[in-house]
């Protein structure tokens, strides 16, 4: 079974946003620059599907195995919707536009805000569940967590929870996902490593892939599900986000043809 936000649908979007751009598939061999696909992602990301068969997002049904509601530590949610603009998620490249090797200026800029929390390694967005690591002014990890994973701690003692991410793995895998729906895109990952004890929020298995790591948390209903994406640099999972980026903006120009063609002419009133 697939999610309920197929790939077929994400092209969908895709082809939309091409064919608002004025991109048909045909007018250029080369195809949408690198700024213009940044773009074009941004907008063909939908939100997460309702959950559907233990495929779909569980951010608000449930809870990690280890949070007991009404007891540890006080929690304090983000209340707040998905903020800033839509984010594909390429394993060992990057975030949306934003590379590995990026200044902190660099990532202010293109998350259109100044971080939450700074420090000289760290640039925290709270309320859009994500954190970059810099060292020596270059960026070289991104944390994204699910909504609800702890992001900090209050100066009392509480639990500030990560608010929603806005965006997704290509191409349409987002958190609570469970690990068999990811496998279908991703395929087996190269090691799976047990959190014995049970980590912070039903952290409970750690799969790494070429350029990103999937930290997944033991839910109350007992399943596993997405709760982090690690990303680090890879040339090799750079190269396959290309190759997959070319592959969809192929059926996404494809289909804003076929879309153009059924449309016919437009008649002004």
């Amino acid at each position: 079974m697939r999610s309920v936000v197929s790939a077929v649908s994400f092209v969908s979007a895709l082809a939309w946003s091409l064919s608002l751009a004025g991109c048909d598939g045909c007018k250029s061999s080369q195809g949408p620059s690198a700024e213009e696909r940044d773009k074009l992602l941004a907008s063909a990301i939908a939100a997460p599907p309702a959950p559907s068969a233990g495929h779909g997002p569980v951010d608000s049904i449930g809870h990690a195995a280890n949070v007991i509601p009404g007891q540890g530590p006080k929690r304090i949610p983000f209340a707040a919707p998905r903020l800033g603009m839509p984010m594909p998620i390429l394993p060992g490249q990057g975030l949306g536009p934003i590379r590995f090797g990026a200044t902190k200026q660099t990532i202010e800029r293109l998350m259109g805000a100044p971080c939450e929390d700074a420090t000289e390694t760290l640039c925290r967005y709270v309320g859009r569940g994500i954190e970059f690591k810099l060292e020596g002014d270059a960026l070289k990890e991104i944390r994204v967590s699910r909504k609800g994973r702890e992001a900090k701690r209050a100066p009392d003692g509480s639990i500030v929870e990560y608010g929603f991410y806005n965006g997704a793995i290509l191409p349409d895998l987002y958190f609570g996902m469970q690990p068999n729906a990811l496998q279908e895109h991703l395929g087996a990952p190269q090691k799976v490593e047990k959190i014995n004890p049970m980590g912070p929020d039903g952290f409970s298995e750690r799969h790494v892939y070429d350029g990103m790591t999937l930290e997944y948390d033991l839910w109350s209903n007992g399943n596993l599900v997405l709760g982090a994406a690690v990303l680090t640099k890879s040339p090799t999972a750079a190269a396959k986000n290309e190759k997959l980026l070319d592959e969809m903006d192929k059926k996404a120009a494809e289909q804003a043809k076929l879309s153009a063609k059924h449309k016919g002419p437009q008649v002004p009133r």
